[in-house]
C-alpha cells in the first residue's frame, strides 16, 4: 500500500491509500467504527462484499462503505489489482503503518481495535 494523502498531509480530513495486491488476495471481513471508506477500482477485477451484499466490480468500478458495515474484498482473476481507497476522517494510514511492523512487535487483532476496525474473520465463500 502506498500512502497518497497522510493524516498529517491533510490536517486529520481523510486519507488515500493506493492498493496493488496479487490475484487471490483477500482482506478480511471486517468493520472500520471511526472512518467511512470509498474504493475505486483503477486496474483489475474484484469481488467486494459489504453488508450482506456481494458485487463483482472491474476497473472503474467505486463502492462506499459507510462506518459500521462490514466489508472486505477479494481480487478475482488471473491478475493483479490497483486501487484507491480514501477514509474519512484520516487515521487509517497511521493503522497501514503500525500494522505492517513485525509480528512480535504488533498484534494484528489488538492493532486494530486500537484504531476502532473489528475484525469478523475470514470472507465468505
Amino acid at each position: 500500500m502506498l500512502v497518497k494523502a497522510s493524516t498529517e498531509q491533510t490536517s486529520g480530513a481523510f486519507n488515500v491509500l493506493e492498493i496493488t495486491a496479487p490475484a487471490g488476495f483477500a482482506t478480511s471481513l471486517h468493520i472500520h467504527y471511526a472512518e467511512d471508506v470509498a474504493l475505486y477500482v483503477l486496474e483489475g477485477t474484484l469481488t467486494v462484499y459489504w453488508g450482506d451484499q456481494k458485487r463483482d466490480a472491474a476497473a472503474g468500478s467505486y463502492f462506499f462503505q459507510p462506518r459500521g458495515t462490514p466489508y472486505g474484498f477479494r481480487v478475482t482473476g488471473s491478475a493483479p489489482a490497483r486501487i484507491l481507497s480514501l477514509a474519512v476522517p484520516a487515521g487509517f494510514d497511521q493503522f497501514i503503518q503500525e500494522s505492517s511492523l513485525p509480528a512480535k512487535e504488533c498484534d494484528p487483532t489488538t492493532t486494530a481495535a486500537r484504531y476502532k476496525i473489528e475484525i469478523l474473520g475470514p470472507l465468505p465463500e
